[in-house]
């Protein structure tokens, strides 16, 4: 071949791969970033955000995400419903249940995992309590309101027991440790990490109780109706960036354990240990409406709210950002 018609092919394949290169940088990088506060409970149920964070997930969605942290679910749904500061917040079923008796300007956009072994009682030593019998006439801290609340009434009732048999006392999470240890309770009702962080205060003083498998916990992204009505793409982006969050723990377990304890500052081999309870899976089940109801028939059941009716729960869901991202993961009967 000429060389001369060699070089000019070089050449042309040279300047056809640079502005390949450079439309397809300055596309990247006009793409306009979004900005998203977000509320997080410090706890293992939303891995898939200190993954995201992490992994450089949320910019590269274009999404410039602050992240304020919370004791529990239940503070951070309370925050953004009361201040209106948060874009999106992560929280249990039992909070946004207890909030849609009062009003319905928030949605659901995706859950992000659940698990049957993730809340559970803990008791002290010495007072009495061998078994879930005992503790009629004791007093149990919980948080009122979150999943410890509903928790209680489901274990009380496996365990033949009212709960008028016991006496509640309510508590921030990340106070019920404490409560415990200094004897101001008899036995508390949480989730990880505070059970794990009681135990360690307790020593050989902190007895479990079996529960595993009595309720099956569910975490949701929730933000308010007016928020995903003016921000659709930011919503889409968001979960685009969780859904590879969930891809890389489901492909790189240990080094997921190891970004989580580094994030929440946990013991690795606790991580390790309760690992397997939890199963990261972005959706928008049946299951979800099914728990939302079940829980609202209880609380007006056991007269913790004025209402007398469940609310449709169906007006607490928003189905289009996740229809466009995971499709598959929508199991939900309009």
């Amino acid at each position: 071949m000429n060389k001369r018609i060699l070089i000019g092919i070089i050449v042309v394949a040279v300047i056809a791969v640079g502005n390949i290169t450079y439309h397809g940088s300055s596309q990247k990088h006009t793409r306009p970033v979004e900005k998203v506060k977000l509320g997080v409970e410090t706890s293992i149920l939303p891995s898939t955000v200190w993954v995201a964070e992490n992994k450089g997930y949320f910019k590269e969605e274009g999404l410039e995400v602050e992240i304020k942290e919370f004791a529990s679910g239940k503070t951070a749904l309370a925050t953004m419903l009361s201040e209106g500061n948060l874009d999106i917040v992560t929280v249990a079923e039992t909070p946004v249940v207890f909030n849609s008796f009062d009003r319905n300007d928030y949605t659901i956009s995706a859950a992000m995992v659940y698990s049957d072994n993730d809340v559970k009682i803990l008791i002290r030593k010495g007072k009495g309590i061998q078994n879930p019998s005992d503790l009629k006439g004791k007093k149990i801290g919980i948080t009122l309101g979150s999943t410890g609340h509903y928790f209680i009434g489901l274990f009380l009732d496996h365990s033949g027991l009212l709960y008028s048999d016991v006496e509640t006392t309510d508590f921030e999470a990340s106070d019920l440790p404490q409560a415990l240890a200094d004897g101001r309770v008899d036995a508390i009702i949480t989730w990880e990490p505070h059970i794990f962080n009681a135990k360690k205060l307790l020593g050989n003083n902190a007895i479990l109780l079996p529960s595993k498998a009595i309720f099956r916990e569910e975490f949701y992204f929730v933000s308010l109706k007016d928020f995903i009505n003016k921000n659709p793409d930011t919503i889409k982006r968001f979960l685009k960036a969780i859904e590879r969050g969930e891809t890389f723990i489901q492909e790189n377990r240990s080094e997921a354990i190891d970004l989580v304890s580094e994030r929440l500052k946990i013991d690795k081999e606790f991580i390790t240990g309760v690992w397997d309870d939890f199963v990261f899976a972005v959706s928008l089940d049946q299951s979800l409406l099914i728990t939302l109801e079940d829980q609202a028939k209880w609380a007006i059941v056991n007269n913790l709210v004025d209402a007398t009716e469940v609310p449709n729960y169906l007006d607490y869901i928003y189905l289009d950002a996740l229809d466009e991202v995971k499709p598959e993961a929508i199991g939900i009967i309009d």
